[in-house]
């Protein structure tokens, strides 16, 4: 009688093609989670710009002097409190009334800490990954812009690894 069934041997042969296939799957997949996340982070500093540029309608082509300046300290309507973040603590997500950027608007890499998903320039350098930064210019090229004399901006963010080289400002 015959016994069925597979030998020690095949079971090893198996095992070891599944150990390789894994070794070159597994470092793939994780090269592409790291593209994903930096796109998102892109797609992150690209939603700001617009909502940037949405402030900057509604206040006849005055930029916010940060995120949390509200639409009404530029035009004199006090009861516009339209701002792009809503939250002078940079704190996301604040309360979705009155906020220019979508609440779907989140960090990719860090999710466990949905604050500081936005940020001033000044914490540019922090290594959080995943948050984007906005910085204001008066037409001297002064940074912070004082209240209603933003003329430019720029908007950066912090990759998975590093400061995205993709700098966006106003007018592009």
């Amino acid at each position: 009688m015959k016994n069925k069934g597979f030998t020690l041997i095949e079971l090893m042969v198996v095992v070891v093609i599944i150990g390789i296939l894994a070794a070159i799957a597994i470092p793939n997949f994780i090269s592409m989670q790291k593209r994903a996340k930096e796109a998102s982070v892109k797609n992150n500093m690209h939603t700001l710009q617009l909502a940037a540029e949405d402030f900057s309608t509604l206040t006849e082509g005055i930029y916010a002097v940060d995120c949390a300046e509200q639409v009404g300290t530029i035009t004199g309507v006090l009861g516009d409190l339209r701002s792009i973040a809503g939250a002078a603590t940079w704190n996301w997500p604040p309360a979705p009334a009155n906020v220019l950027l979508p609440t779907s608007f989140k960090n990719p890499v860090a999710t466990a800490n949905r604050e500081g998903d936005i940020g001033p320039a000044a914490y540019a350098a922090a290594a959080d990954a995943g948050v984007v930064f906005y910085e204001s210019f008066d037409a001297t090229g002064a940074s912070p812009a004082p209240a209603g004399t933003a003329v430019r901006y720029i908007i950066t963010g912090n990759g998975v690894d590093a400061v995205k080289a993709l700098t966006l400002q106003s007018g592009q």
